[in-house]
Order: C-alpha cells, then sequence, then structure tokens
C-alpha cells in the first residue's frame, strides 16, 4: 500500500473523503465524531500507521467535505463509509470510532460483519440516560473544561468550518440511535475505552454497553476526558492491536 493517498468521493449525494497510509498486515479505520475532521486521530494514526494500514474518514460535511441537502441516518452514514472505503480499496479492517464514530462503525459491522475484523470504540455516544439536545450540550461544556487547550482548539475550530446547520441537522440522528440495540447483534471483538474523566460518557454507560454482547470488553484511560486518544496515542493503539490479534 502506497503511503499518503488522499480519496474524495460522491455517493447518494454525499461527499466523503478517505486518507491512506502506512502498510503491514492490519487495517484500521479511523470514524471521527460529530461536526470534526479526522485531525484529532493525529497522533494514534501516527502511531498506527507504523504497524498497519491506516484509512482516516471525512464524513459528510464535517472537514473538508460538503454538507448534503438532506439528513443522514446513522445507519446511511455506516453505508456511505463502508462504500467510500471499497472505493479506496480497503479490505477487512479493525473499526475505531469516537463518539458518534462508535455508532457508525457499529452499523457498519451489523451490516457486514465479514468486514469487520474488530471493533475499538472510544468515547461512544449516546447514554441512554441522557439523550437530550441540552444535556447533551452540558456535558459538552464540562468536558471542553477537562480537555487540553490543544485539543479544543482542533475541535471548535471545525465545529466552526462545518458550520452550526449541519451539526444541528445530524445532531437529532445522533441522539435517536441507540447503539446498544446494535451491538446486541454484534459477534466481533470489541473494546470499549473511556477516559476516566469523561463527562459525556460515564462508566455506568458502557457497562450497559457491554452487558448488550460477550464479544465487549471495557476499560478506562486514566486521566483522560472524552478525546482520549489524543494524549494517549500509544495506549489505545495497544488496544487496537490486540482487538486486530483477536480478529
Amino acid at each position: 500500500m502506497n503511503t499518503g493517498q488522499q480519496l474524495m468521493v460522491e455517493i447518494n449525494g454525499c461527499e466523503l473523503k478517505v486518507a491512506t497510509r502506512g502498510s503491514g498486515v492490519n487495517t484500521y479505520v479511523l470514524i471521527p465524531g460529530i461536526g470534526v475532521s479526522p485531525r484529532y486521530f493525529q497522533p494514534l494514526a501516527d502511531v498506527l500507521a507504523t504497524v498497519g494500514i491506516v484509512h482516516e474518514v471525512e464524513l459528510p460535511g464535517f472537514g473538508s467535505t460538503k454538507a448534503p441537502r438532506r439528513r443522514v441516518p446513522i445507519h446511511e452514514f455506516g453505508l456511505l463509509v463502508r462504500q467510500a472505503l471499497a472505493e479506496a480499496g480497503a479490505g477487512p479492517a479493525v473499526l475505531v470510532g469516537h463518539s458518534m464514530g462508535c455508532q457508525i462503525a457499529a452499523e457498519m459491522t451489523a451490516a457486514v460483519p465479514a468486514l469487520t475484523k474488530g471493533l475499538v470504540l472510544l468515547g461512544p455516544t449516546v447514554n441512554c440516560a441522557e439523550r437530550g439536545a441540552l444535556l447533551q450540550g452540558f456535558r459538552l461544556l464540562q468536558d471542553t473544561l477537562r480537555e487540553p487547550p490543544r485539543v479544543n482548539a482542533i475541535v471548535f475550530s471545525d465545529y466552526v468550518r462545518s458550520g452550526p446547520r449541519w451539526y444541528l441537522r445530524t445532531l437529532p440522528e445522533m441522539l435517536r440511535h441507540r447503539v446498544e440495540d446494535v451491538l446486541a447483534r454484534i459477534d466481533v471483538p470489541t473494546i470499549i475505552l473511556r477516559g476516566e474523566r469523561d463527562p459525556i460518557v460515564p462508566r455506568s454507560w458502557v457497562q450497559t454497553l457491554a452487558a448488550a454482547s460477550p464479544a465487549v470488553r471495557i476499560a478506562d484511560i486514566a486521566g483522560e476526558a472524552h478525546v482520549l486518544m489524543y494524549r494517549r496515542p500509544r495506549t489505545v493503539a495497544a488496544y487496537c492491536e490486540e482487538v486486530a490479534a483477536r480478529g
């Protein structure tokens, strides 16, 4: 696999971008959350690219891609990402989702299990006890106060770039989606990682997710909040490699 490849595709009126680098036996797909590009995955991608092939996905309307003219349900995000990866030449992979990206990764796996070697879910949303938009907004504010300044700079500059309109059109789709129901249909090696200080993803919520499937196990990343992979890329990469070895 050549490094530094970038592919922009349009599927059913939705634009996606896949950046590919690295080489190795295993393949990792990085799927970001609502409103953001893969930039906050950079430290993790750098580590994973030394041991495998890494595909970083820009979702429709977030990052450098154009916003669709219609709402996109979470299951359709999954179908779109799967098609974009096929055009990029990706084979079976470990899917690494963050926040809403976990919901997308779960849908991708439920739809085509053979193409998922395993799941690494980083701070999966949405806590079933707190599905309201206002409460989630409050949790996001709490998290902002716990993140490193560099993470906040990346996230909020991405929010500005995508704009409020598409974010607010996507938010209801994220909130109504029940990832716990999707995980109950999945039987691939899965690990859920949460930042120990993450107010968006409490431990009670990840325990609920773990109860949905015997394939799921959970672990906390000490000292981190919602964007747990930014300062702990080697720790998270080790979990990714573990899942790849089990898949």
